[in-house]
């Protein structure tokens, strides 16, 4: 790709591997060979993948988040201790296109998602123990039951009373599965030496819970390891600026990972023990043009 070879230089002894997912294949390229292949999505072929890309001793494989597609490729790369990161689609597709890069194939995106690695300057994502990625897919179970459950509760308002019924049992076996599955979240959390000891030091700060421990634990493992300013960029709740010459623009937080921040959201509204400002403080607040919302950022009941 032409437009692409202005970036070689910023590779040349290293070694960044892009790989574009689908349902069925994967799409490979290798910078510091300019070489295309394409790999079975499947367990089997992942593994024979991970052995030829041993070999290259990699600086960083960049995968492309497919929603979920990607997530056996990279649970073959920790297998064989691959440094890898999963990347947004959106941000890659931007790069794309400001560098110039109109066309989209499964090739070209696979090379552009290996250039972006290094130009983006993307940290491999730590390796998880097996225990951690189990523990993983039980809260990822317990927060679609959850969703699965508002869902109901939404449709039984408006449902026909011969249907009420049976959203009702549907309701009453969900919460059965929530009360399971955060038992067992519990249970292979205290079983762990390392996650009990980190799930302790996580919950003896204020207002944080067994789920918020728990999600923590799974969905944030850079937790402790970057500084306290990008952990925040990376969960989707710092404010960054709007600013242009003279233009001063109400900061906003956005982006992020979303179940993390869904659940630091959900913390903030638990009613029992919600610490609030006294009326006079509040109302200094919003006077100071602070958001109404901003009074539930206070210490809550642990979630």
């Amino acid at each position: 790709m032409n437009k692409m070879n202005k970036f070689l230089s910023l590779s040349d002894d290293q070694t960044f591997i892009g790989i574009d997912v689908a349902k069925d294949n994967l799409a490979v390229f290798v910078d510091s060979t300019a070489q295309h292949s394409v790999c079975v999505n499947q367990i089997k072929e992942l593994r024979q993948l991970a052995k030829q890309l041993k070999k290259l001793n990699p600086t960083l494989i960049v995968l492309e988040a497919s929603g979920g597609y990607e997530t056996s490729a990279a649970v073959v790369f920790a297998e064989f201790e691959l440094p890898f990161a999963v990347v947004y689609p959106l941000r890659v597709r931007q790069f794309a296109l400001g560098v110039g890069i109109l066309a989209k194939t499964d090739e070209i995106d696979a090379e552009v998602i290996a250039y972006y690695g290094p130009i983006a300057q993307i940290q491999a994502k730590p390796l998880q123990s097996d225990e951690l990625l189990q523990l993983q897919a039980f809260t990822t179970g317990r927060l679609q039951l959850i969703e699965m459950r508002i869902a109901e509760q939404n449709r039984l308002e408006t449902a026909h009373p011969k249907m009420q019924k049976n959203i009702k049992k549907h309701l009453v076996w969900l919460e059965a599965q929530i009360e399971d599955l955060e038992t067992e979240i519990n249970n292979r959390i205290q079983a762990d030496e390392t996650l009990q000891e980190t799930d302790e030091l996580l919950q003896s700060v204020p207002g944080v819970g067994a789920v918020l421990s728990a999600t923590l634990l799974t969905e944030l493992p850079e937790l402790g390891v970057l500084s306290d300013k990008k952990i925040s960029a990376l969960v989707g709740v710092a404010p960054f600026p709007r600013e242009s010459g003279k233009f001063k623009g109400k900061r906003f937080c956005r982006g992020g990972r979303n179940v993390v921040r869904r659940v630091l959201y959900m913390q903030r509204f638990q009613p029992p023990g919600l610490t609030r400002l006294s009326n006079s403080s509040t109302t200094t607040c919003v006077k100071a043009a602070k958001s109404k919302r901003w009074r539930l950022s206070r210490v809550p009941e642990n979630y």
